[in-house]
């Protein structure tokens, strides 16, 4: 495992030593800071932005209209007895774009969008809300919202509540988030979409106990590194236990693993060969692995960060991308 970290730091470039690209790389993050750039090899790229008028607060909202940038995104889980979902429900970009998981995509016109979020702003009053978590009962997943707006991103968590007895206002901005939810559900579902597809992958792979021995799968067919090193990389080691022979871990099963691998075009071509399609199970030195081959949404090959949502969460936590050597 410690020789694919070291391959995988080996292929990233060095920092120049000029002081010339120092200074100018130190200013653009400056910028980039105050959400004033993109900063993208060393140059300054200015953002465009959009402008709502809140009228509550007289005041004026910016979103990015940036083809990767996420404008609004939905994750579904969380729950402490919940799922694993690989890939957000939603993800609308603000030039419109929007991907449904890592399925289908589809366009919302400019002034659509617009709309949309003028509704967030104005019509359900998302900005303003005492609070961001409405959730009663911890083991339900729940549906996550993520509101990119004044170059802050705001968590907005729907689940289960009332239980507990809420406040009068508490129970009015639950009410009003789930309206919102369904409006942005809405603009998404008044236009047509065609299957999604990706340039880039990510190697999902974690150890199973659950393949049958009797059954013939494929090799792993990579020589860069193992499929052990994979699975470890991603989700540690498994801890040895005498008492059970079911050693599986819950990673990449219910919780999201630590990191993720990044394919070039011929590690992916290769290992969808294999597995002849983008899951399966594969075998090495007599040990069983679940595979999964994840397309890459367009801020994650910017970000270089995987988005999913797995259970025994409570917010977000983006899944840092290594390169696979």
């Amino acid at each position: 495992m410690r020789q694919l970290a070291q391959k995988i730091t080996s292929t990233q470039p060095r920092m120049p030593r000029s002081f010339f690209l120092i200074a100018l790389s130190s200013l653009c993050l400056l910028l980039l800071a105050l959400g004033l750039v993109a900063c993208d090899s060393g140059t300054a790229k200015q953002k465009q932005i959009k402008t709502i008028q809140q009228a509550k607060a007289n005041k004026q909202v910016t979103y990015s209209v940036d083809p990767q940038d996420v404008v609004i995104r939905t994750l579904y889980g969380g729950g402490l007895k919940g799922s694993l979902s690989l890939s957000p429900v939603l993800s609308i970009y603000g030039d419109g774009t929007y991907i449904l998981g890592t399925e289908r995509t589809g366009k919302l016109t400019p002034d659509a969008l617009q709309q949309l979020l003028d509704a967030l702003v104005n019509t359900y009053d998302l900005p303003d809300f005492s609070q961001k978590q409405f959730i009663d009962i911890q083991d339900l997943n729940a549906t996550y919202l993520q509101l990119a707006l004044n170059n802050q991103q705001t968590e907005f968590a729907y689940g289960s509540f009332g239980y507990y007895q809420p406040k009068a206002q508490e129970l009015d901005e639950y009410t009003r988030l789930g309206k919102a939810l369904t409006a942005i559900n809405n603009a998404v579902n008044a236009t047509s979409s065609q299957p999604y597809k990706a340039s880039t992958y990510a190697l999902l792979a974690r150890r199973t106990f659950s393949a049958d021995p009797q059954r013939d799968y494929p090799f792993w067919p990579l020589s860069d590194y193992t499929l052990e090193q994979a699975a470890t990389y991603e989700c540690g080691s498994i801890p040895p236990n005498e008492n059970t022979p079911n050693l599986e871990t819950p990673c990449l099963k219910f919780t999201i693993p630590s990191h993720a691998l990044l394919l070039n075009h011929g590690q992916y071509q290769s290992l969808k060969a294999s597995l002849n399609g983008n899951s399966g199970t594969m075998s090495e030195a007599g040990l069983y692995y679940t595979l999964t081959l994840r397309p890459l949404l367009p801020d994650e090959t910017q970000t270089k960060a995987l988005a999913m949502f797995g259970s025994q969460q409570t917010q977000f936590t983006p899944i840092p991308l290594a390169f696979a050597p």
